[in-house]
């Protein structure tokens, strides 16, 4: 467990869908199991509901939408970064954030960008089987349908990860996953009701993980 004399570290987090895994944030911020201190939450969808949960913990939020037939990927990593640093934060985490980045957003000094994703993720990035705790295997489903083509493809598991975000799209350092049995004829909507409870596990045991590996020896 972390202690609680670590000052918090001011964080942003960046979603575009319900904010379940944001809440699980919030709620172990708020019960100091995690040393941040949320400084923003950023959307690309304004009737994202993550934003209406920031809203009712009190966290500033900002709007930030992407025009994907006339914006450019560079320019509004820039800006979502911009919003970052006004904020003051220097943790980042993607939690249900459905926009890649262009590179460019990792050079903007954060002390860290940490991304959930859909899948059970290979502890070697550049691997393209994952093996599961059962010995079973099977190909890595990377992309933002990683759930929906583990269930096109009959899969046995999904899971969930999280990583830090490089250059390579899902291909990062991973620092907490867990897998989860897929039910043969379930559907995409039934699969991620149940996924989001792994992944809140997955998100507060990564970013604590994250957080320790930080601290000064």
């Amino acid at each position: 467990m972390l202690s609680r004399d670590i000052p918090p570290l001011p964080t942003a987090v960046l979603a575009s869908g319900q904010g379940t895994n944001l809440q699980a944030v919030i709620d172990a911020a708020r019960g100091h199991a995690l040393p941040i201190d949320l400084r923003l939450v950023l959307s690309d969808t304004p009737n994202a509901f993550a934003l209406q949960r920031a809203r009712n913990a009190g966290i500033p939020t900002a709007v930030c939408t992407f025009d994907r037939a006339a914006a450019d990927r560079a320019a509004y990593a820039l800006q979502v970064a911009s919003h970052i640093r006004r904020a003051g934060a220097r943790l980042v985490l993607l939690l249900g954030w459905m926009h890649v980045f262009a590179e460019q957003f990792l050079n903007e000094g954060f002390d860290g960008v940490l991304n959930l994703h859909p899948a059970y993720l290979p502890e070697d990035p550049g691997a393209d089987i994952v093996t599961f705790p059962d010995g079973s295997s099977s190909p890595v489903f990377r992309g933002p349908r990683a759930l929906r083509d583990a269930i096109a493809s009959n899969a046995r598991y999904t899971g969930a990860t999280l990583m830090q975000i490089t250059a390579d799209v899902d291909r990062g350092p991973v620092l907490a996953r867990r897998p989860m049995v897929l039910h043969p004829g379930e559907s995409e909507e039934v699969a991620l009701e149940r996924l989001h409870s792994v992944e809140r596990d997955v998100v507060r045991e990564g970013i604590a993980r994250w957080l320790e590996a930080r601290r000064p020896a």
